[in-house]
């Protein structure tokens, strides 16, 4: 792929990730309409740009951005239209860049959880809580825990999306 050709798909997967972020923040939900048309164009894009294997390409990428994210969906940890920007994004800028965005977003969320703790002084009583859980889990190695902790309504949310955005500008910045 081009230059040319790779900047088309930077700026429209840009301009996808500003939409998501954008109705995340504000509705916090990620509509269907913009990540269908996001798998779709990047599908028509690459089969237009490169033929079958194009199109092979965008949907390797897109189902490498769906698994990994639906598997966090499975255990509450992002919603489905987190799942769904993800398989765009994949169908977009493909395999490398998506699994490099979905690596950045996990450390970047895990750092935006620790700096919301430190700030509401929740860390100690937090931190204990889920040392005991993992204590409990590996010593009597029960997997009923697990769904214990994924049902539970005291889970720190905050909108995926505060985690997505230098994930994938990091991505991008490794990528020029």
């Amino acid at each position: 792929m081009g230059g040319c050709s790779r900047m088309i798909f930077h700026i429209v997967s840009g301009a996808l990730l500003a939409l998501a972020f954008v109705t995340d923040i504000t509705k916090q939900k990620i509509p269907n309409y913009l990540t269908a048309s996001g798998c779709i164009i990047g599908v028509l894009l690459h089969w237009w740009l490169a033929g079958i294997s194009g199109a092979a390409y965008a949907l390797l990428g897109t189902a490498l951005g769906f698994i990994p994210l639906f598997i966090l969906y499975l255990i509450n940890a992002v919603g489905a239209g987190d799942v769904k920007l993800f398989a765009a994004l994949g169908a977009l800028v493909g395999t490398e860049f998506v699994l490099q965005s979905v690596m950045y977003s996990l450390i970047y969320a895990a750092l935006i959880s620790c700096v919301i703790l430190l700030c509401r002084w929740e860390w100690e009583e937090r931190g204990l809580a889920i040392m005991r859980f993992f204590s409990v889990l590996f010593l009597v190695k029960d997997r009923r825990l697990l769904k214990s902790l994924t049902n539970s309504k005291e889970h720190l949310r905050f909108p995926f999306m505060w985690a997505v955005a230098p994930a994938a500008v990091t991505a991008y910045l490794q990528s020029i």
